[in-house]
């Protein structure tokens, strides 16, 4: 199905489901905006009070047009809850200048006609006709000036002020028709007044009609459709096509209807429902040039937030239990998979702004819900290593996770700015789009992240302490999938976060070399000595040159061998000896090549099993 189809499905399957929901999904016909009037009528439609409405409230379902919707000038009204100058009738009495007393004139006229006509219609409703009824009556300026709502000079003419940081002119009034208590006195939450208004319009409304090339159906084809579908880029529109006087056309056609017509409720749906995902779950990368991800089921069945946390939420210190990551997945993903039936499926897309007016679909794909959980499983498996992290108390630990998109990105193309990792805005949401494609179609990392992560991770003095483990511990997962997938068929599965005495890579081994160089001089360390050791101010330079470097480290390593206890001295000389004897006498030729990317690999997890001897060891101490 196209994304289009599976929009409207999500509308037509959650519409009934979310009427009440914080974030409401619109219906047709329908639009939210802040509103900053309250009025309360009688059911007779006779004025009783008028409030300033709270920001925190301000928040308004309102009746529109289509072409209401998307007015930027011209006269446009909405078809109940509107401006000031659209909807009071004596608004022009305190104009200061003609023009403006012309132009409000002008915008009731246009406005209280089409209230007339629906109050009028059999979709009408109870509170239509009381709100008809009061605005014809041409006293709603005075009433609110009377409230104190409004403020006048001394002429008689509006002052300069605002309402809730809106001009007279363009102060939104939403309307309460005081009822039995059984009734909602709010008109915007009103469903049954909501329910006639979009019967009204979709009977009533003028328009060219043809054929809607979604449903195939003769219908109204919509123009003017929805914006604000991001609230990052609200200007910019999906479907558009208003430049007949450039290049959008590119000569294949004569008018914009001859290469894609949309119904209006087609339209609406299909917006409806982006909209509302794009605010419900949608994730947005970047600060200023953003790019919106959303990852949803069309049935409204819930979906992992893969951007975050990797779709579990974060357990609290206290009630921290120690699972192997593989079990954590898999336990997590099986209460997703647990509500999807079989044909289910799960959506992902990403939406940009080309330009502040067009917005564009940077990447779609549609998988069965199974299929997704599955692929989600198997990143979170095969790019997954140990962070460092830390306690209330501020003491160290390192625990297995995934990575998450943005982290990877930042890692690999970002630099050190404070206490944090940053990257260009277009980098990065580049870079995240290209793995969750990898990710949810299955394809191996590109090489040019690895690339950058292992050449970011070879210059930790580039970083502070916590920036440094940060990009060692991502380049490590990365890698550590890369070479996995590279070599994925006819090889068993084993724990790839465990030291492998065995391997006779040669980069490898250089990589454990480099560690036992670190943890030598380290042990050597006063308490809160804080210096950078040789193996780490020498790192760049080592995995160029690695036999060269590896000669300067090991000279280097005498003094400290002195200040280490026999015992010590003599277990690091042997590891020495015998990761050294594991060089295969091919190597012999390119021992002072630059090193593999895989170097990472055994340079962090020899440092961490001489850390855990050492915890170890410090435990036993403890207990004696």
């Amino acid at each position: 199905m196209s994304w289009m189809s599976q929009l409207v499905k999500t509308y037509d399957c959650n519409i009934a489901k979310e009427a009440q929901s914080d974030i409401r999904l619109m219906p047709i016909a329908h639009m939210s905006a802040n509103a900053q009037i309250e009025i309360t009528l009688s059911r007779e439609g006779e004025f009783r009070d008028a409030v300033k409405v709270e920001k925190k409230d301000a928040a308004t379902l309102i009746p529109v047009t289509e072409a209401s919707a998307g007015r930027s000038s011209g006269i446009a009204p909405h078809a109940l809850s509107d401006t000031l100058s659209y909807i009071a009738g004596d608004f022009s009495v305190y104009c200061k200048s003609e023009k403006e007393k012309k132009g409000a004139d002008d915008k009731f006229l246009s406005y209280i006609e089409n209230l007339k006509k629906w109050s009028e219609s059999e979709c009408s409703h109870p509170k239509v006709r009381a709100i008809y009824g009061y605005l014809s009556k041409n006293t709603m300026a005075a009433d609110l000036i009377k409230k104190g709502l409004i403020e006048l000079e001394a002429d008689g003419t509006f002052d300069n002020k605002k309402i809730s940081g809106q001009l007279y002119e363009k102060a939104m009034v939403r309307f309460r028709v005081l009822g039995e208590e059984s009734e909602k006195d709010k008109a915007w939450e009103d469903e049954t007044l909501i329910g006639c208004y979009t019967q009204y319009y979709l009977e009533k409304q003028q328009g060219k009609r043809d054929i809607c090339y979604f449903t195939g159906k003769p219908g109204t084809v919509s123009e003017n459709h929805p914006k604000g579908i991001v609230a990052s880029d609200y200007g910019a529109k999906l479907v558009s096509a208003n430049d007949n006087q450039g290049y959008t056309y590119r000569g294949r056609f004569q008018s914009a209807e001859q290469a894609c017509t949309l119904s209006y409720e087609a339209s609406q749906k299909i917006h409806s429902a982006l909209t509302w995902l794009a605010r419900k779950q949608g994730v947005t990368i970047g600060s200023q040039d953003k790019r919106t991800f959303i990852c949803w089921n069309p049935e409204g069945k819930k979906a992992p937030n893969v951007f975050d946390e990797f779709g579990l939420e974060e357990e609290e210190e206290a009630t921290r239990v120690e699972v192997p990551w593989r079990k954590k997945l898999i336990k997590t993903f099986q209460g997703y998979r647990d509500q999807f039936d079989e044909k289910d499926s799960i959506i992902i897309m990403a939406l940009d702004a080309a330009t502040t007016g067009r917005l564009s679909v940077t990447y779609y794909q549609e998988l069965l819900a199974s299929d997704f959980l599955d692929r989600v499983i198997d990143w979170g498996e095969t790019c997954s290593w140990g962070f460092l992290k830390f306690t209330a108390q501020k003491q160290p630990y390192y625990e297995e996770e995934t990575p998450l998109f943005r982290r990877i990105a930042e890692c690999a193309f970002g630099r050190e700015r404070g206490n944090f990792i940053e990257a260009d805005d277009r980098v990065l949401k580049e870079q995240t789009q290209r793995l969750v494609k990898c990710m949810v179609e299955k394809q191996p990392v590109p090489y040019d992240i690895v690339r950058a992560l292992a050449l970011r991770a070879s210059i930790p003095t580039a970083y502070t302490r916590g920036n440094r483990e940060k990009v060692l511990s991502t380049a490590c997962a990365l890698i550590s999938k890369y070479y996995h997938d590279k070599n994925r068929e006819g090889q068993e599965e084993k724990d790839h976060m465990k030291l492998e005495l065995d391997n006779h890579d040669r980069s490898y081994l250089f990589g454990r070399l480099l560690a036992v160089c670190e943890s030598v001089e380290r042990m050597t360390y006063d308490k809160g000595e804080a210096r950078e050791p040789n193996a780490i101010r020498l790192q760049s330079a080592y995995v160029n040159h690695p036999m060269q470097t590896w000669k300067i480290l090991e000279g280097l390593l005498n003094p400290y061998f002195q200040k280490l206890k026999p015992g010590s001295r003599e277990y690091f000389r042997k590891l020495i000896a015998e990761i050294v004897g594991s060089f295969d006498e091919g190597d012999a030729q390119r021992l002072n090549q630059e090193l593999k990317e895989s170097y990472l690999l055994g340079y962090y997890l020899q440092r961490a099993e001489l850390n855990k001897k050492k915890e170890e060891k410090k435990e036993e101490q403890e207990n004696e």
